[in-house]
């Protein structure tokens, strides 16, 4: 059945033995709950040796010494990929268990219940005959319980001859954010991403707008495409805030990285990387300007950074070009040549809710 009437079923209705419905206490933990609830999706069934739910996380610096964690769960329900993300926690296990729990507690939960109580897609359902898609779906949002009267907010973004629409709306109170497909004039992509909402929301005259490809890659596939980059982000304060934090933690996860890769080959004690230091000329300002060169001995290679201004910021300037050299092959762990070469960069490197990806049909 269309996903908001299995939430209602599965919230509310008969339900099998063993279901998230039982009312006799479980010793399953939110993860494997979560999973259960999306395994009862048959129509569209993973693949042999796909992870039903994918992990992925952010850090974030919780004090001079310690991480926190925030993970994002990555699942198909009914052939819709979708991407949850959850707050900020001081372990992955605990940042796991926490958006396991938000998504059940608003799909099984929330959503569920709404839709039992108000019948709202039945009863609330506006005059959409004659409109067109964006303003069938703003009507819609208008009077449609489980939105509260938010109006969709939409961004646009070009690509030659093409724009895509993205949509964000408040539903229960949680922002979801909808994608569409390119489209050769920002008006037929806004109608694109419109009818998809009106069809994942089930109003009445769109129940059968659209219908998930079964071989699309999200669901066909080994992974879950990734969600468009920075998409739990809805300012450029937000953005600017996700980047300074991503700076402040990645000398930190670059190290870590480097001694997992080296662990076999390192001696007690020893450390993976060995820094130097170049001032530039005073200029009145501090801190001052410098550019850092790391030396990793057993990758027999030195990377410069480019200038920043303090040593610290000057780390994090070589420490992204070593992550660069990982990122583009597996470096051998054996003790490199006195010789070793030098990687340099004069520019610096940018690293740079929920998200309903719709693909399309063709």
């Amino acid at each position: 059945p269309p996903l908001s009437q299995r939430m209602a079923h599965m919230a509310f209705g008969a339900a099998p033995e063993g279901s998230l419905r039982d009312q006799k206490p479980a010793p399953k933990g939110a993860v494997a709950l979560l999973q259960e609830f999306v395994q009862c999706s048959r129509e569209f069934a993973a693949p042999q040796n796909r992870a039903i739910l994918q992990w992925s996380y952010d850090q974030q610096m919780a004090s001079a010494a310690s991480l926190h964690f925030r993970a994002t769960v990555a699942f198909v329900l009914d052939g819709v990929p979708h991407h949850v993300v959850g707050g900020w926690q001081p372990s992955k296990k605990l940042a796991q268990k926490d958006v396991a729990e938000r998504t059940l507690r608003f799909f099984v939960g929330k959503w569920g219940q709404q839709l039992l109580e108000e019948d709202a897609a039945a009863s609330a359902a506006p005059e959409t005959e004659g409109s067109s898609e964006v303003e069938a779906l703003e009507q819609f949002c208008r009077s449609f319980a489980l939105c509260g009267g938010d109006r969709p907010r939409w961004t646009r973004h070009h690509a030659g001859r093409q724009c895509t629409s993205h949509l964000e709306v408040l539903l229960l109170g949680v922002p979801h954010k909808f994608e569409g497909a390119a489209r050769p004039s920002s008006e037929l992509a806004d109608a694109d991403v419109a009818r998809r909402v009106l069809w994942y929301l089930q109003c009445p005259g769109y129940e059968a707008a659209f219908a998930p490809d079964p071989q699309a890659p999200a669901v066909s596939g080994k992974r879950i495409p990734d969600p468009p980059q920075n998409w739990t982000v809805s300012s450029s304060r937000e953005l600017d805030d996700l980047r300074k934090a991503e700076r402040k933690t990645s000398l930190m996860r670059v190290q870590n990285r480097l001694q997992q890769l080296l662990a076999r080959a390192l001696r007690a004690g020893e450390s993976v990387w060995e820094w130097s230091y170049e001032m530039g000329s005073e200029d009145g300002t501090w801190p001052p300007m410098y550019r850092a060169t790391v030396e990793v001995p057993m990758l027999g290679r030195a990377f410069l950074g480019a200038w920043a201004r303090g040593q610290r910021a000057a780390q994090v300037e070589a420490s992204l070009l070593v992550a660069e050299h990982l990122d583009r092959a597996e470096p051998s762990t054996s003790g490199g040549s006195g010789g070793g070469s030098v990687e340099g960069s004069d520019e610096g490197v940018e690293q740079a809710v929920r998200w309903a990806d719709l693909d399309d049909e063709d």
